[in-house]
Formats: C-alpha cells, structure tokens, sequence
C-alpha cells in the first residue's frame, strides 16, 4: 500500500517506532563519524608495521575524509531521487567492503585504497540518516530528534579513539577497521526490519552537471585543504587543487542559478536559518576536530600516554555532547537559537582558553575540566545550528538539506586540522633547540618536522633521549598553546557574531520569509521560540515521503 499524501509521521505504524528508527540511524552515524578519527591513535602502530611514511600516513588518514566530503552533496541528491533507505543500505555495504579491504591490507596503498572506500560509503550514510530522521518525526518533536542526532554526530568523533586504543591493547592495528563489519551487518538489518522508504516523489529529474561540478569543486578544495601544510600553500599539487576548485564551485554556482531543477537551490543561502547554521557548524567542526587531532598529539607524545588513555581521556567531551544536545532544542524554543548558540560558543571559548595554560605535565583534573567545557559548548552550538539548516530546506530536499550540514562538519574539520596543524608545526619549530645534543642531520631534520618524529628518534637514542624527549615536549606544548588560544578566540568572536547577527525576531522573520516564499496555503515556520507546530501539518506539495506497508 502506497499513499503519497499521507506524511510518514501520521502513519501509526511508523509514528510508533519513530524514536528506535532514530536508536538506528544515530548508531550508523556513530559508526562513520568515528572512522574520522578512531585511526589517529594508531598511527605509530601503523608506522612499524606497515613500513609507512609520513606521507603514506597522513593519506591513511586524509583519504577517508576527501572522499567523504567530495560525495555528500552528490550522495545526498541521490537519496533523494532513488529513495533514502536505498541510500543508507548501500552507503553501509560499501562501508563495510572498504573496512575489509584496509583492515586486511598489508601495504600503506591497500589501506589507503580502504580508507578512500570506506568514504564514499559514509558520504551515503550521514545524509541519509538526518534526512530520514527528518521524515518520521512530526514537527513539533521534530528539534528534539535533530538535537540527538547531532549530539551522537559530535560524540562520535570522541568514541573513535577510544575504541580504536581498546582494541589496540588487545589486537593488531586491522581491528580498528574490521571491527566495524559486525556492526554493519546488525545496523543494516535493523534498518530494513525499521526505516521506512522515503524519497522525493516529484521524480526530480537529477542535474548531472551540477553534481559533476560539485564534486570535482568540493573534492579539489577539500585536497588543497589539506595538503597545504604538508606540501606547502605555495606547491604547484595544492595551488593547482585551489585552482580546479575556484573554476568548478563558479561554474556550480552559475549552473544551479540557471538549472530548472538544482541539486543545491542557491535561494536557500538567502535564509538566515541556512545561512547562519552552516556557518555555525563549520566553526564548531573547526575547533572540534582540530581539538581532537592535536589533543591527541599532545596526550601521547608529550604527556606519554597510551593510545587507550589518549581515548578514553576524551571521554567527557563524548559524555557532555550526548547531554547537553538534546537538551539544547527546548532551550532553543524558549529563548531562540541565536542566544543558545552563542552560549555555546562562550562555552567552547573557555574550554580552549583553560587548554591555552597546558604544561608538559599537567594533571588530568585540569585537562578534564576543559573536555568538560568544551562537550558542553560543542552540544550546545552544533544541534540548534542543525537544526535551523534543515527547517529552512523544503522536505523533498532533505536529503541534500542533510548533505550541505554534513559538508559544512567535514570542510570545518579539514580546514581546522590545516589551519591548527600548520601553527602547531611553525611554532614548534620555531620553539625547539636541538642544535646541542649532537644530532645528525637527518635526525636534527627529522626531529624539527613533528613532535612524534622526536619521540621516536629519542627512544632510539643511549640513555632513551630523555634530553630531546624533554625539549620536544616544551616546544610543543608552547605551540599547542598558541592553537588554543586562537581557537579560544575564534570561538569569542563566534558567539558574539552569532548573537547579534541571529537574534530571536531575526530567527522569526527568516522563517515566516522562507513560509510566505514558498506559496504554500499550510506553510508554517519551524517551531521558534515557545512555539510548535500541531502533528497534523501536512507536506503540501512537497509530497516527499512514500510508505510500503
């Protein structure tokens, strides 16, 4: 049976199931947003038993997210058009054959090529989930839902790295992959036995050029992001990779301005809602994931601690996000997302500056108190700017709703491990003095390229190299300062931007501007603050959700 008019949320059977259906897809979100960055704390590990570079490394680790990125909008459109179970079901499969492929591999290309599959079919998984989400959860509860999700999209960049350390006290590197197999057997049973089919019934033709020049532009900028501080801002590689990406992200632009039936409608950019929650998550996933990378840095190779402590350390930034962001939607009701985000970014800002007086060896109590810090302010700001972006996207669009935030966390991450990572390495080099401990040159060179490279020449050394163990650990420390309070600064200025740019009656008029240009008789805003909307608003025609009882 198969009724277009009827919205999944109306359906009892559906609306019955609705809050395991969302158990479902914040368990497969769980799954990928870990894989970018469960690795980092294996990669020492990689390092001796793979033979592998330095270079080869950070590919293990950037090839997951290049592709990521490049395919969510283009994976988004797709689930829209094919049908957004469709979409999670495969992403999943091919998530899983990537996983095999790397966990097994015994070469750095094998793990490379992996990891680079894994990506892609994550860039099915995140949008698909969010956007289903979506679908099955009436209005009024539809906040709460979006909060979670996001709470679990935030916390599962924390629950990376530590079962990644878990499994590498027990196992070899190859589990950190591999064990995500059963898990997708289970989740994707689960999905068939729950979620619902769901896609946009208009049959939208799909604007093949668009997804084409989407994915060359966003693939090339997200490279460019990323090999800049390895090969160079300057290097033919990346000014060649901002090149491509400049020519095809205009030519996308004028494409979707003159498509009859865009992948991405430009007008939604003119909502502040849009506008302001895509710029509020790429900040947030800034400071998220450069926190992340470089913590984990600092806990391992100054403080000297396990890969499974370097993990489990973070564990209430984790904790803190599943609280603190579902919660973040009433008080977004209540006193407007604007104000709330902008808490959460003073919250973010404190974290950074209590990292900002991190010494060698610092207590854990401190460290803690800014995870703490830092949980809060990442639940609060990431779910209501979520939030917003997909109260401003028509329904049959939600898919490439889903894909623009899920682009905005993954450009925000790149650029803050480049931004961050290139501070972090022209400090630290500026900062260490070894010219004294009769290094050869290669080892001095070695040494002055990253903190790990000096952890590892130490311990080769008579004596372990407690001397040069020691002044790495100061000079990194002194610039993992510095990244922190730029990220503390970043923050400040985002929570007092935000608050003045989305205030409560700028939030309202943006939403009651997006209602009346829709020309829809039962358009209603999204629910604002102390406002919601009744279980019995329709789709109109948007006419996006299909049901096979």
């Amino acid at each position: 049976m198969t009724d277009n008019s009827i919205p999944l949320y109306e359906i009892p059977e559906i609306h019955e199931r609705r809050w395991w259906i969302l158990g479902v897809m914040a368990a497969s979100l769980t799954v990928v947003v870990m894989s970018v960055s469960g690795l980092n704390v294996a990669l020492p590990t990689l390092q001796e038993s793979l033979d592998a570079s330095n270079s080869a490394l950070q590919w293990i680790i950037d090839s997951y997210a290049l592709v990521f990125a490049g395919l969510l909008l283009t994976a988004g459109a797709l689930g829209d058009r094919f049908g957004r179970r469709n979409a999670l079901l495969f992403g999943l499969a091919v998530f899983a054959v990537g996983a095999t492929v790397g966990g097994l591999g015994s070469t750095p290309a094998q793990v490379i090529a992996g990891r680079a599959t894994m990506g892609a079919g994550a860039a099915f998984v995140m949008p698909a989930t969010l956007s289903l989400v979506v679908t099955v959860f009436p209005p009024k509860e539809r906040r709460r839902a979006i909060a979670i999700w996001a709470g679990f999209a935030g916390a599962g960049a924390a629950i990376g790295p530590i079962v990644s350390g878990a499994l590498l006290e027990w196992f070899w590197w190859g589990a950190a992959l591999l064990v995500n197999i059963p898990i997708v057997i289970v989740l994707a049973g689960s999905i068939a036995v729950l979620a619902p089919r769901s896609r946009d019934t208009h049959n939208t033709p799909l604007d093949l050029p668009g997804t084409a020049l989407s994915l060359v532009g966003i693939t090339a900028l997200v490279f460019g992001i990323i090999e800049g501080p390895n090969l160079g801002w300057s290097s033919p590689e990346v000014l060649v990779g901002f090149a491509v990406a400049a020519v095809t992200l205009v030519g996308f632009v004028v494409r979707e301005r003159h498509a009859r039936h865009p992948m991405l409608p430009l007008e939604l950019f003119a909502d502040r809602r849009f506008s302001v929650g895509s710029g509020v998550v790429t900040v947030t996933f800034f400071a998220m994931i450069g926190f992340f990378f470089l913590n984990t840095l600092y806990l391992q190779f100054v403080r000297g601690d396990s890969p499974l402590f370097a993990g489990l350390a973070a564990v209430p930034v984790a904790i803190m996000q599943v609280l603190v962001a579902p919660r973040s939607s009433s008080l977004s009701e209540r006193f407007g997302s604007g104000p709330v985000i902008a808490v959460g970014f003073t919250f973010i800002s404190s974290g950074f500056a209590v990292l900002a007086f991190a010494a060698p060896s610092w207590p854990y109590l401190p460290l803690g108190a800014a995870y703490v810090l830092l949980g809060t302010g990442m639940g609060i700001t990431a779910a209501p700017a979520t939030g917003n972006i997909m109260s401003a996207v028509p329904d049959a669009k939600a898919g490439v709703g889903s894909a623009v935030n899920d682009t905005t966390r993954e450009f925000g991450g790149a650029l803050g491990i480049a931004v961050l990572g290139s501070i972090i390495a022209s400090a630290y080099q500026a900062n260490l003095r070894i010219d004294d401990l009769g290094l050869g040159p290669e080892q001095a060179a070695a040494a002055k390229d990253s903190v790990g490279a000096a952890s590892q020449i130490a311990r080769s050394l008579p004596g372990g190299g407690a001397e040069l163990a020691d002044r790495a650990g100061v000079a990194f420390t002194g610039a993992f300062n510095i990244a922190n309070t730029i990220s503390a600064l970043l923050a400040l200025t985002a929570a007092v931007t935000v608050a003045f740019v989305f205030s409560p009656s700028k939030e309202r008029s943006a939403a009651h501007a997006a209602a009346a240009s829709r020309h829809a008789p039962d358009a209603e805003p999204a629910p604002l603050v102390g406002q919601s909307i009744p279980s019995a608003h329709r789709t109109g025609p948007t006419g996006d959700h299909v049901w096979d009882g």
